[in-house]
């Protein structure tokens, strides 16, 4: 039991877990989610919907919190200067101004498709909880992308994001339309996929590192990041490779988030 401790604590830090805090109550209420549509009567999945509203909304007030411990305010125009960024779990996450402005847009998002989603799907008969589950998952993906601060941390995000979008584009399922769309999106988002994977052992291969800081060091001085680069890295000079991952990541991960309106569409 101690040992079970020791190695808990060696692989993250108790402040790490409320950098992520919004995403934990989110990934929480998706799963109690899917268990109260087993759970509930049929034809009640409506009531998962507004559960689904009451975890944005506890999402929501956690990140204002959040907000609140770094700037020591609830209003973001009253912050003076750039706010502080906190990074996490080895670097992998980071919470700055840039992150925060992009979860409020998620999860407000996120509310809003729930809302106009429910009368729509009284009038399709696919009023089922599942639906309001994979909402909050993909959320989840989205807001990882913007606090993600790693290649790795970025891509499962991603893929988090598109699985959910795959069975969403699909959850229509007697419209022929709606299945031809997910398999088209599946199988276009998968050669998406290998695009960014190759990328990142490409960029990974020509610095040493995943970490957006590293790598956005790589061509700096090795003075300016000490310990960020290797210098036998500098020496050597991949450019070349570098640029060529750097556009596989920018193809992939542009076409899947170009993808997702032309799909769902």
């Amino acid at each position: 039991m101690f040992l079970l401790q020791a190695n808990t604590t060696a692989l993250y830090e108790a402040r790490d877990l409320l950098l992520i805090a919004p995403e934990l109550i989110l990934t929480v209420c998706a799963c109690v989610a899917l268990v109260m549509e087993v759970i509930l009567p049929y034809k009640q999945s409506k009531v998962t919907g507004y559960f689904a509203l009451v975890g944005i909304a506890l999402a929501l007030g956690s990140l204002f919190t959040l907000f609140y411990m770094m700037s020591g305010t609830f209003a973001p125009w009253l912050v003076q200067g750039p706010m502080p960024a906190l990074t996490g779990f080895y670097g992998t996450v980071r919470m700055d101004g840039f992150a925060f402005a992009f979860k409020i847009i998620f999860l407000i998002a996120a509310a809003l498709a729930i809302a106009v989603s429910m009368r729509f799907l009284d009038i399709e008969g696919e009023q089922h909880g599942e639906y309001y589950a994979l909402v909050l998952f993909a959320t989840v993906g989205m807001m990882f992308l913007a606090c993600g601060y790693d290649l790795i941390s970025l891509y499962i995000s991603l893929e988090l994001m598109a699985l959910t979008f795959y069975v969403l584009v699909a959850f229509t399922k007697r419209e022929r339309r709606s299945n031809e769309a997910a398999m088209k999106y599946f199988l276009l988002g998968s050669f998406a996929t290998a695009f960014f994977l190759y990328g990142i052992a490409l960029v990974y291969g020509s610095t040493g590192s995943t970490n957006l800081r590293r790598v956005a060091a790589f061509h700096g001085p090795v003075g300016h990041l000490p310990g960020e680069v290797d210098p036998k890295l500098l020496s050597a000079g991949t450019p070349a490779l570098l640029l060529a991952g750097l556009a596989l990541l920018l193809v992939g991960f542009g076409f899947k988030i170009a993808a997702v309106p032309f799909h769902m569409w």
